[in-house]
């Protein structure tokens, strides 16, 4: 049985560059080891300040390299950078086996969802962030059989916005709350949760469990890790 966890954890210098423009979202596409020291990180960024958040990156110190990939696409703008390695912990999760399977950087932390290969591996890398002193909320425990996950499975925020959107009445005719409520709500731009809720739907639909089925077992209290609390 493998693990699955969705957690976030503060990063306050990648933080600090997206302080000026809170509406932007940076999901990653992409993370990989140009060598032992740097790392290659594809993104979407998403919001509406795509000016000033170039001129954060390329006023970091720890960011270089910064090259827009692609031209604004329905509110999106897909970046590559490079950056340390010793800035992440990257190491520290692709040593324990650990694989990202989402990841979302704002101003208010990383959220991210892994795949450890068991609760111990996870366990070390929630101490590894400790003694780091990143602060660390866990959000989401879920053992998994051995198979390759379902990419399907909805994300918690999909998860959240998606059942928010239902008893809203966003798919009532006519409709009882608009998008940019929804985003108020969720302290996100429109575009994000227009996107949000877009692959919340294709997940759900595509993974059958809005009928409520679902092979996974969930861990009952998410806070616990290996028997403590995070």
């Amino acid at each position: 049985m493998s693990l699955v966890a969705e957690f976030t954890v503060r990063l306050p210098r990648f933080e600090g560059v997206l302080g000026g423009v809170p509406d932007m979202e940076l999901v990653i596409e992409g993370m990989t080891a140009c060598d032992p020291e740097t790392l290659s990180v594809t993104f979407w960024a998403d919001g509406n300040d795509f000016g000033a958040l170039e001129t954060g990156l390329g006023e970091a110190s720890m960011i270089h390299d910064v090259q827009p990939l692609s031209d604004r696409v329905d509110g999106r703008k897909l970046y590559q950078i490079r950056l340390p390695a010793a800035t992440t912990t990257y190491w520290a999760w692709t040593d324990l086996g650990g694989v990202l399977l989402d990841g979302t950087l704002s101003h208010t932390g990383m959220w991210m969802r892994m795949r450890y290969p068991d609760r111990e591996a996870f366990s070390e890398y929630h101490d590894h962030c400790q003694a780091r002193g990143c602060s660390f909320e866990l959000t989401g425990l879920k053992c998994t059989d051995d198979a390759p996950e379902d990419a399907h499975d909805l994300t918690a925020p999909q998860t959240e916005l998606l059942a928010a959107a239902v008893d809203k009445g966003y798919f009532d005719v006519p409709r009882r709350i608009t998008m940019g409520d929804l985003a108020s709500e969720f302290d996100i731009s429109t575009q994000a949760a227009s996107e949000r809720l877009r692959r919340g739907l294709s997940n759900a639909l595509q993974n059958s469990i809005l009928d409520g089925s679902t092979s996974n077992e969930t861990i009952d209290h998410p806070n616990v890790i290996g028997g403590r609390r995070a």
